[in-house]
């Protein structure tokens, strides 16, 4: 390849990585004035914690998803949608009444559907196709045993809510997020 080409492939890669950049740098600017701006009504209208914590959270995420694969994405979505349903429950506890009974059942489908779409996605190599389009949810050889794990966690946290209530239902809050933060340590080794 003659010099000069290979100068312009530079040239144009360097231009494309600071595009990149560029984009990633808005980016974290719009998350970080949005959550000013959420902040500023949280503290204005004093609501609840918890609506404060779940846009953190999902900003977290958005940034955490520059970094990671897209399987400890997928593992701390579900985690953290599993740690917040077991939230709702300890609230639900405190009143009663058949809407527990009916949020048991809505928590063990959504562990089911769970199952089946980590399932689903590990056979066809984290791909979903609608039509002609396809879109890779997961990578190729992603680690779906954490998200199997995670599920069987989810499981066995709801199997201990139902026998012993809420403390066990918050105790089990804590387990997940332990676990979330061994995946996290896995991860971070596997991207050194």
């Amino acid at each position: 390849m003659p010099k000069k080409d290979l100068a312009e492939l530079r040239k144009k890669r360097k231009e494309e990585q600071r595009r990149a950049d560029d984009r990633f740098t808005w980016r974290v600017l719009c998350v970080m004035l949005f959550l000013a701006l959420w902040t500023f009504l949280f503290y204005r209208n004093e609501w609840h914690p918890i609506i404060f914590a779940l846009p953190v959270g999902v900003a977290v995420l958005y940034l955490l998803a520059y970094i990671y694969p897209k399987d400890f994405i997928a593992l701390t979505m579900l985690i953290s949608g599993g740690a917040i349903g077991l939230w709702l429950l300890t609230l639900l506890y405190q009143r009663s009444g058949r809407w527990d009974t009916v949020a048991h059942i809505l928590f063990a489908a959504a562990i089911i559907l769970s199952v089946f779409l980590i399932w689903f996605l590990r056979k066809k190599g984290g791909v979903i196709a609608f039509g002609k389009q396809s879109f890779a949810v997961m990578p190729r050889k992603g680690q779906y045993l954490f998200l199997f794990i995670a599920c069987g966690a989810l499981t066995a946290a709801l199997v201990c809510t139902v026998i012993w209530g809420r403390p066990a239902a918050l105790v089990a809050i804590i387990a997940l997020f332990c676990y979330l933060f061994i995946a996290a340590v896995f991860y971070t080794i596997k991207l050194i």
